[in-house]
């Protein structure tokens, strides 16, 4: 494939990914449950992308595009950022938390099933 064509194509993927991303992360309550779910099925994707005999084309476009724009740190900092402010530190920690460590192990728990 063409690094045009790449390019393309990681562009679409990472469309569809935020789209998905906006679709979800409107789910909230006291934690932001939306945002946890992005990312936990981000780690997923990843995860199964790389359990895979892709090429690495392939690898580029749902990893970087798909997963990569389904993902969200900035709205990770972003609630964090808020919680801290509003002197919701229990909140914000457990944002914080599960952000970064759910995802890796959504990852690692679809690569042992596969």
């Amino acid at each position: 494939m063409s690094d045009l064509m790449i390019t393309l194509a990681i562009g679409g993927a990472g469309g569809v990914g935020a789209v998905l991303r906006w679709l979800i992360i409107r789910w909230q309550g006291v934690l932001p449950f939306g945002l946890f779910a992005v990312n936990i099925l981000a780690g997923a994707i990843a995860g199964y992308i790389y359990t895979h005999n892709w090429t690495f084309d392939m690898i580029l476009i749902a990893s970087i595009g798909l997963a990569g724009g389904l993902s969200t740190f900035a709205g990770v900092a972003k609630d964090a950022f808020e919680y801290y402010h509003r002197g919701r530190l229990a909140q914000m920690s457990l944002t914080l938390a599960i952000n970064i460590l759910m995802p890796i192990l959504a990852m690692r728990l679809v690569m042992w099933a596969l």
